[in-house]
């Protein structure tokens, strides 16, 4: 069982009073700072708009997460310090809901690996083991206000962290590993605190692990649980990639006799898996993101699901485009409600992904993608908001737009 180490809240950087914000920030020739946000401060920020307390500041983005077409959160790491950021308005004005800068990160941040929202108060934040540090896991409840730690002292490297409620969590951690292998372990939450270990795969000899655990052969890429009984988890292994799925919570696993066993796989050099995406807010859609690499190229395709893993449908997507200018793998919010951006100009499918609909090329996108032309992420929460994070070729800058039509048109945050 892993338990909180502390009962004490993990103090917050100090605010800006509302008596005295910092002074307005001054726009300079390097523009290393990154993009510029609207920050309001705590004291503030449920008053009328006339009424907020308002500074700029610079900041520089690696990632984000819509949790509604109003309200979503983003991040990024400055002199090894988390920066996170919450928005209820379209990303007019942000709250900062960064942790304590006492807490350092080595390495950015990803969503689904290292960070979890599952609304706006309820949040989970991984910092993996450095050097003689262990890997501790912070929590806030109530919009990162305050945040608790807990330690993860047997846990090793946190690789997937997937939850169905603000009570009900997973997380996948790695103990041992080398070459094509891979300690695996599976801890779950029903209060959001305490966790406890339900499946591992290090107390068995290496030739009779059990058939019901994960295996040892091959890294773990992702994990995401649709309901509390069914989880999904991808490993990358040597060449190949495999499917994992538990109907019991996660106790056990199984691994699919449909997914990436496909004949149009075969004339693939290697197969590289995504993390496994739930789709719409409850129900039984997946869709699972595949890139086919032949001869150094690679080619998108997708595993859907429309009934939580019984069967599935593989997909070869048509478009790829330049990965370095304006070109993303395929998303999607529902089995027929996906997205694609080749070459800068944005697609949308009705029929997971067979035919795409081409939007006439944006101005203001196009604009941006000469100085940021590499796509970072792409995320519609509904069929008309979407958020998209570019960023320059030495990912030094970067830049997040919002689509309040469907992806048709962007405009700045």
């Amino acid at each position: 069982m892993l338990a909180s180490c502390t009962s004490e809240p993990v103090k917050k950087q100090q605010q800006p009073s509302p008596e005295g914000p910092p002074e307005p920030i001054m726009q300079d020739t390097a523009e290393e700072e990154g993009q510029v946000i609207t920050l309001v401060t705590p004291e503030t920020s449920q008053k009328a708009p006339e009424e907020k307390s308002k500074y700029q500041i610079h900041t520089r983005l690696t990632d984000f997460h819509l949790l509604s077409e109003t309200t979503g959160i983003a991040w990024g790491i400055t002199n090894a310090s988390l920066r996170l950021y919450q928005t209820q308005d379209y990303g007019e004005t942000w709250m900062d809901i960064s942790p304590s800068s006492n807490v350092e990160f080595g390495s950015k941040l990803v969503y689904g690996k290292d960070i979890v929202f599952t609304d706006k108060d309820h949040g989970w934040i991984v910092r993996n083991m450095q050097g003689a540090t262990e890997t501790v896991l912070l929590h806030t409840s109530d919009g990162g206000k305050s945040w608790k730690i807990s330690s993860l002292p047997k846990s090793g490297t946190v690789t997937a962290l997937s939850f169905v409620s603000s009570q009900q969590g997973w997380i996948m951690a790695s103990g041992s590993s080398s070459k094509g292998m891979e300690e695996k372990l599976l801890y779950r939450t029903n209060d959001g605190v305490v966790w406890h270990e339900v499946m591992q795969n290090t107390e068995y000899p290496r030739t009779r692990i059990p058939g019901t655990v994960i295996p040892r052969t091959g890294s773990m890429i992702g994990m995401r649980f649709t309901n509390p009984q069914v989880g999904f988890a991808t490993v990358q292994e040597l060449q190949s990639s495999k499917l994992y799925i538990t109907r019991d919570g996660g106790s056990q696993w199984k691994s699919s006799a449909q997914v990436f066993r496909s004949d149009s796989l075969d004339r693939c050099g290697s197969v590289y898996a995504g993390t496994p995406q739930a789709l719409g807010y409850v129900g039984e859609e997946v869709y699972i993101p595949v890139v086919c690499m032949v001869e150094d190229t690679p080619e998108y395709m997708g595993y859907f699901t429309a009934d939580n893993g019984k069967s599935w449908n593989l997909v070869s997507f048509p478009m790829t485009g330049d990965p370095d200018y304006g070109s993303i793998q395929p998303v999607f919010r529902r089995l027929h409600d996906g997205w694609a951006m080749v070459n800068g100009i944005v697609y949308h499918t009705t029929d997971m992904g067979r035919n795409w609909k081409p939007y006439p090329r944006d101005e203001l996108l196009t604009s941006n993608l000469k100085k940021y032309p590499k796509v970072v992420k792409m995320q519609f929460i509904s069929s008309d908001v979407g958020w998209l994070l570019i960023e320059t070729e030495d990912k030094k800058r970067s830049r997040l737009m919002m689509s309040t039509d469907g992806g048709v048109s962007w405009q700045g945050l």
